[in-house]
């Protein structure tokens, strides 16, 4: 029983020792990263390393966007937050689909992505509400036939 405790108290020691050296202080963040995570100083030291590294890394990321990089970002964000907590499981959960998919997949993808945000808003319009008025069966042999094509070039600008 005593050695039990002993390996559970070690456990747990090497646990929480693993942990402080993935923690990042208050102090260790530069001035600019402080001033973006300004909000979370006060219990800093509460939060757990992961959270800590991942809002580390977004104020750098933050830091070195463009003024209009920022009203982007800030844009999606309240889009983000208006969303129902089942629109941001959904979400989440097609975007670990697409994280598992095949590098080639995934620039596929977005290569597809980026040519439909270069077309005409009343072009994306249509082709959405296109794709809207198909039945299931339509639609997924769509996106069959799509995952086994080879990109095409951007289509000429309407």
């Amino acid at each position: 029983m005593k050695t039990r405790l002993i390996v559970l108290i070690a456990a747990v020691f090497a646990v929480s020792v693993a942990q402080a050296e993935d923690s990042i202080a208050w102090d260790g963040l530069n001035k600019e990263q402080q001033q973006v995570l300004s909000k979370f100083s006060e219990r800093w030291e509460e939060l757990d390393p992961e959270r800590q590294q991942q809002l580390a890394a977004g104020a750098e990321r933050w830091g070195n966007m463009t003024p209009a990089q920022r009203k982007h970002a800030q844009q999606r964000f309240r889009k983000w937050r208006s969303l129902t907590d089942t629109q941001r499981d959904h979400i989440r959960e097609r975007y670990g689909d697409f994280k598992q998919l095949p590098p080639e997949n995934q620039r596929r993808i977005r290569d597809n992505f980026r040519r439909f945000q270069e077309l005409s808003p009343e072009r994306r319009q249509k082709l959405r509400e296109r794709f809207r008025d198909l039945t299931p069966e339509q639609r997924k042999r769509i996106r069959d036939r799509m995952s086994d094509r080879r990109p095409r070039p951007p289509a000429p600008r309407d």
